[in-house]
């Protein structure tokens, strides 16, 4: 468990957030994906995508789209290429290094977000004050028929402003399974400052508290300051008929 000692949040609610993509192999899947971030309601700030030397034409088709879309005004993207592949910890650790937002939201390239996204997420850090990292559930889809027909705004799957649960640094020695803490990590957000403060996410499994590195990050951001989940509010759907066979993909 990590025993840094507890650093203080910004007094001031976020006003920035940078989604972030780590992108391998799933050009097949990145237009819904992509179509998601322009739908935003609320637009993020940076959109920062990093392709992990994918085998497919991921690049062609993150550049293109950066080149064909009229962004709003302050609105900044990048598109980041690995050499080599170095597993998706790496390369969000380097995206996320790059980021100059206050709050760092995470989309897989294969999950789609609800256009209420971003917004409410930046309404949840004004209303939760202290807590470093918001998570939430997801619907799951597979194929694109399926993905189309579905309301794609949180609040037609649940009620708005349901309260989230809270979990505390003391809950943390009481997990004994990785789903003890359950959040999607498609739509999770986080103070970049959490990130720093813990080291970010940790590339070699066997120094993971759980293998999952998603979950070992949001448990040890937990060991630190509480979080909080939406249980019963989606932010993002998550796709179940895709997988990746590839050197290095967690």
């Amino acid at each position: 468990m990590d025993s840094r000692p507890r650093m203080n949040l910004p007094l001031q609610c976020p006003t920035s957030v940078a989604i972030v993509v780590p992108c391998y192999a799933h050009a097949a899947y990145l237009p819904e994906t992509l179509e998601s971030i322009a739908a935003q309601s609320r637009p993020p700030n940076e959109v920062i995508f990093i392709d992990d030397c994918s085998p497919d034409n991921t690049a062609e088709i993150v550049m293109a789209f950066i080149n064909s879309r009229s962004w709003p005004a302050g609105v900044r993207s990048q598109v980041l290429v690995n050499a080599r592949n170095i597993g998706q910890s790496a390369s969000l650790n380097r995206a996320i290094s790059s980021s100059s937002s206050e709050l760092i939201m995470i989309l897989n390239d294969d999950d789609y977000l609800m256009h209420d996204a971003v917004e409410s997420m930046l309404a949840y850090f004004s209303r939760y004050r202290d807590v470093a990292l918001i998570g939430a559930n997801h619907i799951r889809f597979a194929g694109t028929n399926e993905l189309a027909a579905a309301p794609k705004v949180s609040t037609a799957y649940a009620a708005p402003g349901l309260p989230l649960e809270i979990r505390r640094p003391d809950d943390v020695a009481g997990y004994r399974r990785a789903n003890d803490l359950s959040m999607t990590h498609s739509g999770v957000c986080y103070f970049k400052m959490a990130w720093e403060a813990v080291g970010g996410y940790r590339a070699v499994q066997r120094e993971r508290l759980v293998p999952y590195s998603d979950r070992d990050f949001q448990i040890r951001v937990n060991a630190v300051w509480p979080v909080a989940i939406g249980l019963h509010t989606p932010l993002a759907f998550w796709r179940t008929d895709s997988s990746v066979d590839g050197p290095l993909n967690s």
